[in-house]
């Protein structure tokens, strides 16, 4: 299974579990204003299913740099990715790498990504946009798992909740850079 069909897997098997009862309900966050780390999460991941509207990868690319994936495991401060890397411009095939890996966070690190995650609300917003990147934050907790989306496609109603898309932007700029210790 590639990288990329990998993440829209995980995503699939993630709503559908949702929409089959494993997760929703189980003490996640659904009213707006609600932080989606809830007490009980042991884990939470950010995902990018899609690019959105921008310039075209070069043909060839071994990778798209709008697909990617991290995971924090509050329990062991694990963290995991699989994203793309560019070199260069971007302009030649060569310049993606498919970059996948793990580590232990320290203890700031952590709490870093911890609260960083905590700013991400519930929304009650229903917007409907069409140009910006895919991208969902699905919580874990003992009891099951809830996948909430941006808020920025409320409108296709494919999650149970969604976010406030600006949140999921400020929590990718604290897990991108964790990637190197």
């Amino acid at each position: 299974m590639t990288p990329t069909n990998r993440i829209l897997h995980s995503l699939l098997y993630l709503s559908l579990a949702t929409v089959a009862g494993c997760g929703g309900g189980g003490g996640f966050a659904t009213d707006p204003g609600e932080s989606v780390l809830v007490d009980s999460a042991t884990s939470f991941t950010l995902v990018s299913s899609s690019r959105g509207y921008g310039p075209p990868l070069p043909q060839g690319a071994a990778c798209d740099n709008g697909l990617w994936e991290y995971t924090v495991h509050l329990t062991s401060s694990a963290f995991d990715w699989d994203r793309c890397d560019v070199a260069g411009t971007g302009s030649d095939p060569a310049d993606y790498t498919r970059a996948s890996g793990s580590r232990t966070l320290s203890a700031a690190e952590l709490e870093s990504a911890r609260s960083a995650a905590r700013m991400v609300r519930v929304s009650g917003e229903m917007l409907c946009g069409a140009d910006r990147p895919s991208v969902h934050i699905s919580v874990a907790s003992a009891s099951g798992s809830i996948v909430y989306g941006d808020d920025f496609y409320a409108c296709l109603k494919l999650e149970t909740a969604y976010v406030e898309g600006a949140s999921l932007g400020t929590l990718y700029g604290v897990l991108h850079p964790l990637v190197l210790p």
